[in-house]
């Protein structure tokens, strides 16, 4: 008999005793898988690299990751020389997309621990009891949580993402658009919180009949519940995560500066219209051949005037004119001392990909603020407008 045929058969036995895990019996599951196999361009034969096994030491916990970006394992460990939670990763097969075709996996690490019992909590279960109100939703998870813990080795399963599911709404602010995301049923997500700290595994290897093991499995696609997850059930991390965590706390603590706006920012709150800034160099209005330069040299070049002694009366208008005779070229606008750097245009802080931001917060301020300047010297846009100007300077049709 093949292996399709003998699913086939225990499938209609296992519906004809309603032994359902989820929507459909387990043969019924593995036999998905096998098709999705067979379909498989690969035509390779998927394992389960990491199993449940005894040379490991283990805390009753898993988190399995659906995220597109993330698609994984995460059995938490013990290690036996210093009693140090750690993570055992496996990354997910291809057949692998769903929860439905996650449960081949789990009912294997189920018979490596010899569970007694595997129970799936989605919400398909509480659709089949009638469990469509916040009482009667509590005494079937209640029920099936008791029946769990009635078993000395039992395995339940919660998939996050139909019982609690997460909302997200967008808001335009000044700084842009915001996405904040939510738990939608927070009870429900409470209560899985609770029950899935409370996973555990007896140290005693005595008898291993004997031993209580109650495993806890979270499932979810979701990148927000995961993360909200794993941390309000201190779930250990990862090297990546942890990593990632402190680039996340970097980005929400350390001040970078703004070459643009010359202020600081946080990373985390750096949007569209958070800076303001001129992107152009600036001319001498006063000078025959309109001269360009940096605003940070035209600045030098006021400060030092500014420097010199009082001019007579008979000169002041004309010093005061020479005071503002530096000019934007991308708006006209005139360059101060002590003015700031508030421009004509709006957009993120700092310039380039983001690979050239991560370059540029290792520079000092000066260069940096010496390569934007550089930029905006060169732009095509602004040389545009400079020669428009210098022939309009030249046009006596223009001269009122």
């Amino acid at each position: 008999m093949k292996e399709d045929e003998a699913l086939l058969l225990a499938d209609k036995v296992a519906q004809q005793y309603q032994l359902f895990l989820g929507l459909d019996t387990l043969p019924r599951l593995i036999l998905q898988n096998l098709y999705a196999r067979q379909q498989s361009l690969s035509k390779k034969t998927e394992t389960i690299k990491i199993g449940l096994l005894d040379e490991y030491r283990f805390t009753g916990k898993i988190i399995i990751s659906l995220e597109k970006n993330e698609r994984c394992v995460r059995i938490e460990g013990i290690r036996s020389e210093n009693d140090e939670l750690y993570i055992i990763p496996d990354n997910l097969n291809n057949t692998e997309q769903s929860l439905q075709q996650l449960l081949e996996r789990i009912t294997t690490y189920g018979k490596d621990r010899n569970v007694q019992l595997l129970q799936l909590i989605d919400l398909n279960l509480l659709s089949s009891k009638g469990a469509y109100d916040e009482k009667k939703i509590f005494e079937t998870l209640k029920e099936r949580y008791d029946e769990c813990i009635a078993y000395k080795r039992s395995m339940i399963v919660y998939d996050l993402d139909s019982l609690v599911g997460v909302n997200r709404s967008e808001s335009e602010s000044s700084m842009g658009t915001s996405v904040s995301s939510s738990v939608v049923n927070q009870s429900i997500y409470t209560y899985v919180v609770s029950r899935f700290r409370e996973a555990k595994l007896e140290a005693s290897q005595a008898n291993k009949n004997e031993v209580n093991e109650r495993w806890a499995i979270a499932v979810s696609r979701d990148q927000f519940l995961l993360k909200k997850f794993t941390s309000d059930v201190n779930f250990t991390l990862t090297d990546d995560q942890v990593e990632e965590q402190e680039k996340e706390k970097r980005r929400s603590t350390v001040p970078i500066f703004c070459a643009k706006c010359r202020d600081n920012y946080l990373e985390t709150e750096n949007k569209m219209s958070a800076c303001t800034y001129h992107d152009g160099f600036v001319y001498d209005n006063l000078s025959d051949g309109l001269e360009r330069c940096f605003p940070s040299t035209a600045i030098q070049i006021l400060n030092r005037e500014e420097s010199l002694p009082p001019p007579d009366a008979a000169q002041k208008d004309q010093v005061d004119r020479r005071k503002i005779r530096f000019k934007y070229i991308c708006c006209s606008a005139t360059l101060q001392v002590g003015s700031g750097h508030n421009g004509c245009k709006k957009g993120e802080h700092n310039f380039g990909d983001e690979d050239e931001k991560k370059r540029h917060a290792e520079m000092k301020k000066k260069d940096l603020i010496i390569k934007w300047e550089n930029v905006c010297f060169y732009s095509d846009d602004n040389l545009d407008a400079y020669n428009e100007l210098m022939d309009s300077r030249g046009d006596p049709s223009l001269v009122l």
